[in-house]
């Protein structure tokens, strides 16, 4: 069940009709939010908000029977005819305001559909294969692909842990410095999904209002004074927590050790290399001229769905978690060079990103993707979902059917309806590749039988990114 965070009461006079825009819109929340943010009944329901007991407590990939659509693809059915029946009626219902979809099929032929508008001002057409959309926790997978990289080139270590690489003038709680890359990629460290403290509060009941960036305070000063301070459980007793700080860290560590910027490592190691021209934290004229505008979807809770948002900056320690754009096309280059096709030096680095690192009740964590398991375990899906500003994006992949499945959309929505449902419906409909298109790569290891329902979901309260 889903459950959802008002404020309503508190806030009676006004509609979420505003344009996300106004500055004077933004400045009349912040004095409001200034004056009742330290009253103990705002932050208590604030808090409860923010550990997952409010708003949305789960994202998720809504996935249906495949078999109607295995039936009709087998007899000969389109692969346009199952994303339009899984994409229109979200565009008419106004669910989604406009998307961009990418199939690499099993014969290594690749397919792209827009739907809906750009919304750019005087596009009366749908997005293509290379409009650019903010892709939300897409970012982490380049983190951890980077990762991968530079463990295999030696510069680093999965070992690695915070103390050794952060200079040592900075303080750090000791069982913060004992944390290791191995344990902040995998989201295994303890660290929460981003801080838990008034400022954090302060943003996130702005964005609801807003949506303005709710990571925005997060600078290189505030990341050091939370390290010095945060507790965490010793290890032994921790678990599993998708923790977006926690990627921060683990990207602030790369940069310190490489002496390269994040978007400097993304670039060197895997844009270049393939040749994804439009993937990167920042646009240049022409990618900004191919930007597809954000809207509002299930949040921010208080504006109205499908007004215009501007995409956010995520600045400097957030950029890892969310602050990456890139387009359909590239992100099908990404997929053809993890599913081993291009026959490029990255794709056993790559590779190893699919391993399965450990299981949750939910489904098993590799570095970056999230592994899913259907029909009993002969089907295999590797997948991130994220969402971030006015956006949404997915990425899935079939090692074995050496199938992978793109969705860009300009709402930010919790659930995947798309995405999912069509690498799923394809794995199960089309013919397997021919073994000359095969490869070597391996897919990931034993599956977890806990994954054979209708939702593959992963429990936790998500805001801003996924």
């Amino acid at each position: 069940m889903k459950s959802y965070f008002c404020l309503s009461a508190s806030w009676p006079a006004w509609e979420n009709t505003r344009s996300l825009s106004s500055r004077g819109f933004a400045a009349t929340v912040s004095r409001w939010l200034q004056g009742i943010w330290l009253k103990p009944p705002i932050l208590l329901l604030l808090g409860t908000a923010l550990m997952g007991t409010s708003c949305k407590t789960f994202s998720s990939r809504v996935v249906s029977d495949p078999m109607p659509a295995v039936t009709r693809l087998q007899a000969g059915g389109s692969i346009k005819d199952e994303v339009d029946r899984l994409a229109k009626p979200l565009i008419a219902r106004g669910e989604i305001y406009s998307m961009a979809v990418g199939v690499l099929a099993p014969d290594g032929s690749t397919w792209n559909f827009g739907y809906g508008l750009s919304g750019r001002p005087g596009d009366t057409q749908p997005p293509t294969g290379d409009d650019v959309f903010q892709v939300g926790s897409l970012s982490k997978l380049f983190v951890a692909s980077v990762l991968a990289i530079l463990v295999d080139e030696g510069q680093l270590h999965y070992e690695d842990t915070v103390r050794s690489i952060l200079p040592p003038e900075i303080p750090l709680n000791k069982d913060i410095g004992d944390l290791t890359l191995q344990e902040l990629v995998t989201h295994t460290g303890g660290l929460p999904r981003q801080p838990m403290d008034p400022t954090q509060m302060r943003y996130f009941a702005c964005y609801l209002f807003t949506g303005h960036n709710l990571y925005g305070y997060i600078d290189k000063a505030y990341l050091y004074e939370y390290l010095r301070t945060c507790h965490i459980k010793p290890k032994g007793q921790r678990e599993y927590v998708y923790s977006n700080i926690g990627v921060a860290l683990l990207a602030h560590l790369m940069e310190i050790k490489t002496g390269r910027s994040l978007p400097d490592l993304v670039a060197e190691k895997i844009c270049r290399p393939l040749e994804m021209r439009d993937t990167a934290f920042y646009l240049n004229a022409d990618q900004q001229k191919r930007l597809a505008v954000g809207h509002v979807g299930d949040q921010p809770k208080f504006i109205r769905r499908n007004t215009p948002m501007e995409s956010w900056d995520m600045g400097e320690i957030m950029r890892a978690t969310g602050g990456l754009y890139s387009t359909v096309n590239d992100l099908l280059i990404f997929a053809r060079a993890n599913l081993g096709l291009l026959n490029h030096p990255l794709e056993p680095r790559l590779a190893e990103t699919h391993q399965v690192q450990l299981k949750t009740p939910d489904e098993d964590v590799a570095l970056g993707w999230l592994v899913n398991y259907f029909d009993n375990g002969r089907v295999t899906l590797l997948y991130k979902h994220g969402m971030v500003s006015g956006y949404n994006a997915y990425i899935g992949l079939n090692v074995d059917k050496r199938i992978a499945v793109v969705v860009l959309s300009s709402n930010f929505n919790w659930d995947d309806k798309i995405g999912h449902n069509l690498l799923l419906r394809l794995s199960e409909g089309l013919p397997a590749p021919q073994p000359e298109l095969g490869n070597n790569l391996t897919r990931p290891s034993t599956p977890s039988p806990c994954l054979s329902g209708e939702r593959a979901g992963e429990r936790g309260f998500e805001f801003g990114n996924h």
